[in-house]
């Protein structure tokens, strides 16, 4: 029996996810569990976690070291005794401005106008960039495989330039469940949904709201129900308040698939994503996925007036127009829903794990041989 060590996160219980991570981390194990493989799992968090990597997995006698990476915050030495390979969850390119940082660190004012201004944005945007791809390069030099979400993203990802052979993708999968869900369209409700984190720099509820708020007064037999929790939630109520939105309703932490059942229309206004899972996961119960074209990925799950929709960033009053038609035209809708179906079969766990399968023999066959 062939050992998998999970890096970077306590094993899941199954029950709470936190995030859409989580959510991967687990099917995907259980998975690798269903065809033979032990499952183990190791946090990476400290540095003391680091030092004792190693000794883990020799230890533990692991065939694979498999990290499941949402930071570039490396505190320790990579360089371990069997195969690793990293799987990076995100987009390879994305910015964080100097606001981000003054909020993250608590700059005082005096200091934080500075760092505001348009020279010092541009000078630590441009250091940002430096310092993603040389870290991602660090990585991918001690890594003998890293993995991106889509094949969009090695265009992006500057280690492709130099290692273009260590470079693999491979998209994360929907359960067979859920794509099995048995789907009657016109049981279908006039909601429209949020599923995600309330992080706001990421997820950009705000703009929803307002998107909403130039839907809201044509159709008001129709609501938005918000799901999730997170550091913007506050924020964002205040702002639905402000905004004097009558038909938004923020339902906390809950179990996505039973508002994917009644939803008719799935809306996202990420500024970006790796995947966009929830995207996926709404197909499957004919939820009409809407988002920005705002990361190179979602193109791998929608295409436009097809399956769903995609909106030029980040025009609110195109994604409005865009919402409102679905929501007036029912065959549109229909046909849309339909089709994403249809097509997120082609996310199912069975050729997506053989594709993992692969890359695990291709790994260890490489170290045999150096």
């Amino acid at each position: 029996m062939k050992r998998i060590a999970f890096l970077g996160y306590n094993e899941p219980d199954g029950k709470t996810f936190y995030n859409g991570v989580v959510r991967v981390i687990y099917n995907q194990a259980q998975m690798l569990k269903e065809r033979g493989y032990e499952v183990l799992y190791y946090h990476l968090f400290s540095r003391e976690q680091y030092k004792g990597l190693n000794r883990f997995l020799k230890e533990n006698a692991i065939d694979v070291a498999l990290w499941h990476m949402t930071t570039l915050k490396i505190r320790g030495r990579l360089h371990t005794p069997c195969p690793l390979i990293c799987l990076w969850h995100n987009t390879p390119v994305f910015h964080h401005d100097t606001s981000v940082f003054c909020e993250k660190y608590h700059v005082n004012l005096f200091v934080s106008k500075i760092l505001k201004t348009k020279l010092m944005n541009w000078l630590f945007i441009k250091f940002h960039d430096l310092f993603n791809a040389l870290a991602f390069t660090y990585i991918t030099i001690c890594a003998d495989k890293m993995v991106l979400l889509s094949e969009k993203f090695k265009p992006i990802f500057f280690p492709t330039r130099i290692f273009p052979t260590k470079i693999a993708a491979i998209s994360n999968f929907i359960s067979q469940g859920l794509i099995n869900q048995e789907v009657d369209l016109s049981e279908k409700k006039k909601e429209v949904l949020f599923v995600g984190r309330l992080d706001n720099k990421q997820k950009r509820i705000d703009l929803l709201l307002q998107i909403w708020s130039k839907v809201e007064n044509h159709v008001n037999d129709w609501i938005l129900n918000i799901c999730g929790e997170g550091q913007d939630e506050s924020m964002l109520k205040k702002m639905k308040e402000d905004l004097g939105l009558r038909n938004v309703y923020f339902r906390g932490f809950v179990k996505p698939e039973d508002y994917y059942k009644t939803a008719s229309v799935f809306c996202m206004t990420s500024a970006i994503e790796g995947f966009g899972l929830v995207l996926a996961e709404a197909a499957c119960f004919g939820c009409v996925p809407m988002a920005f074209n705002s990361y190179e990925a979602v193109e791998d799950i929608i295409t436009d007036n097809e399956n769903g929709r995609l909106i030029q960033p980040f025009d609110i009053d195109a994604y409005a127009n865009a919402l409102m038609e679905l929501i007036e035209n029912e065959e549109l809708r229909m046909r849309l829903a339909l089709n994403a179906k249809r097509d997120v079969k082609r996310f199912g766990p069975e050729k997506i794990m053989d594709d993992w399968e692969n890359l695990f023999e291709e790994v260890e066959n490489k170290r045999k041989k150096k």
